[in-house]
């Protein structure tokens, strides 16, 4: 049918074309549905990846620490801005003391329904709402209030704060292995301790009425906001169920655990003290209020950074003995402060002693609370840490706020009482005692 070998090779040549185009049609085809796979494919492990990171206890530990740098920073400046400010306008002790109580009032008053908070609504969602009252609360301090608005916005703040604070420590106990527990809570105290510090930092620097470091720190809060919307709500699931299963109370956990009890309440005392009326305090002792301000950052910096190493003698070493050495030298430091007050040298390093050994006896009070309380019974123990805490920060300032009025040493007697009250519960036999009742 061929007529010539010419009409044979171009249909050859049409064939070859034909048969190329078309293999290299599917092939690009192939290549092509190929590349789209590997795509999707890799989508799909980046998608798994991120999941996991959001479910992920390292991703869940660092959330959790940048929220109690929130509330660090928020105790840190309003409480002693606050009563600097109301200082200058002339308010007497007492008054001043009053205000500085009423976050730590509202911590009291919310601690108690921090599990039904829990069941309700989870806890990431609380903490997220939480996060979010706090930074309104602190707006209306841009602006000049009306007295009778002051102790309930303050009593607001108190609130917020109580949720972050016992939610944050029932979950990053929750989350840190028995090994590590120490360290892990030190950095997490660290963090707080650091974060109070900014605040008189910010003081100092900017002055009590400038209106700058209120509004960094209600920026501030929108950061945690943002990572606990990133954070996998399951994450925080096994707490919402461990909060319907159990009949531990508050009362039972201080029953158990006073000297535990003790060195929260001290600390909280201690806390709200130094934060509120240490100003007032190195002002009549001759210092400037700048000077003042740095004073509460000298303590504040010796809880900052010593943390950490105690945090590791506290996974080294017997918990209890290293709890009652930083009390005797936390009473030691208490009764040296009115000596030292006016030395130009020594108050500071005497100082940042006092805070890193305070700063101590909370942390380990709260290693010993994820050592021997699981489940639904170290959510109620860190409730009843939040209890008080709120009544150890609330009575602080009161008290203060009287003894300073008596006496110009009536602070340094006030924390050397304090301190002698938590050495009298940590005796052996109280921690003998909470051993045998809670060990299985």
């Amino acid at each position: 049918m061929l007529q010539s070998p010419r009409t044979l090779l171009v249909l050859l040549v049409m064939m070859r074309f034909f048969i190329f185009h078309n293999n290299l049609f599917y092939g690009v085809k192939i290549c092509s549905f190929a590349k789209k796979k590997r795509v999707n494919f890799n989508m799909s492990s980046d998608n798994q990846r991120l999941q996991n990171f959001r479910r992920s206890p390292s991703f869940a530990i660092f959330t959790i620490t940048m929220s109690i740098a929130v509330i660090g920073i928020v105790i840190g400046l309003s409480i002693p801005m606050v009563a600097l400010r109301l200082n200058n306008y002339g308010f007497n002790e007492l008054y001043i003391g009053i205000i500085s109580a009423a976050p730590a009032l509202g911590m009291f008053l919310i601690a108690p329904m921090v599990q039904r908070i829990v069941r309700w609504s989870g806890k990431r969602k609380a903490m997220l709402l939480a996060t979010l009252v706090s930074a309104i609360s602190l707006l209306p301090l841009l602006s000049t209030l009306p007295l009778w608005l002051l102790f309930p916005l303050r009593l607001v703040t108190g609130l917020a704060s109580g949720v972050m604070i016992c939610l944050g420590e029932t979950w990053i106990n929750e989350l840190s292995p028995e090994n590590k527990r120490g360290r892990i809570l030190a950095i997490y105290t660290t963090v707080f301790t650091v974060s109070q510090l900014l605040g008189p930092s910010f003081i100092a620097y900017y002055g009590v009425e400038d209106k700058s470091p209120l509004l960094i720190c209600t920026l501030i809060h929108f950061i945690s906001v943002v990572l606990f919307i990133l954070m996998d709500q399951k994450v925080g699931d096994r707490l919402a169920e461990n909060a319907a299963q159990s009949n531990f109370s508050i009362i039972q956990f201080v029953k158990i655990a006073p000297g535990i009890c003790g060195g929260i309440l001290f600390f909280a005392f201690f806390d709200g003290t130094i934060l509120s009326m240490f100003p007032i305090y190195g002002m009549g002792m001759g210092h400037t209020e700048a000077v003042a301000a740095l004073m509460i950052s000298a303590i504040l910096a010796g809880d900052a950074i010593m943390q950490l190493p105690f945090g590791w003698l506290a996974d080294h070493m017997n918990r209890e003995k290293l709890y009652r050495i930083c009390g005797i030298i936390t009473l030691a430091a208490s009764l040296l402060l009115p000596f030292l007050i006016t030395q130009p040298y020594l108050i500071w390093v005497l100082l940042f002693i006092l805070g890193a050994t305070a700063g101590a006896i909370y942390t380990i009070a709260l290693v010993q609370i994820g050592q021997y309380f699981k489940g639904n019974e170290l959510i109620i123990a860190n409730a009843a840490a939040a209890m008080l805490w709120g009544i150890g920060n609330l009575s602080g300032p009161l008290l203060a706020g009287v003894a300073t009025s008596i006496s110009p040493v009536g602070l340094p007697v006030l924390l050397v009482l304090s301190v002698a009250v938590f050495l009298w519960f940590t005796r052996e036999k109280y921690s003998a005692q909470m051993v045998e009742q809670v060990s299985p």
